[in-house]
């Protein structure tokens, strides 16, 4: 009965150690998988342009956490994403972008280059746009990923 208790705390121990580096991991992969959605939308939102011939407008709403894909006027949304949902549950405040509403015409270039940058108080990622629509994630430290 010692042994099996003895076993017991060993494994709570081990169990309560590990749960903290869990949780950085998990939210590390949100981030990640977070980046990679903005990356896919912003690479659709360039070829909506093109493919409508008409310009769109890409915006970040603080309030609701979505980036917006939508036409110059703002009354057809094309595309939507949520990064406060539960996929990605990141908290108020960790998204910015750089130029915020960014228009993107359709001879396929955008107003300016600009970046999306998540970050969490353990990790940080960016997704930087050129003008022409290279799409690039980075991370914070990435000395090979042009800052607009």
């Amino acid at each position: 009965m010692i042994e099996v208790m003895l076993v017991l705390s060993m494994l709570g121990i081990i169990a309560s150690v590990s749960l903290g580096k869990l949780h950085e991991i998990i939210v590390q992969q949100r981030v990640l998988r977070a980046a990679s959605a903005v990356q896919n939308t912003v690479e659709t939102a360039f070829a909506i342009a093109t493919r409508n011939r008409r310009p769109i407008s890409i915006s970040w709403d603080a309030s609701t956490m979505q980036l917006k894909v939508t036409d110059a006027a703002g009354t057809t949304r094309f595309r939507s994403l949520s990064l406060g949902s539960d996929a990605y549950s990141l908290p108020s405040g960790s998204v910015t972008l750089t130029e915020n509403p960014i228009a993107v015409y359709p001879n396929g270039l955008a107003a300016d280059s600009f970046s999306v940058k998540l970050t969490t108080p353990k990790t940080s990622k960016r997704v930087w746009i050129s003008r022409a629509g290279l799409v690039k994630l980075c991370s914070s430290n990435d000395t090979g990923c042009l800052a607009p």
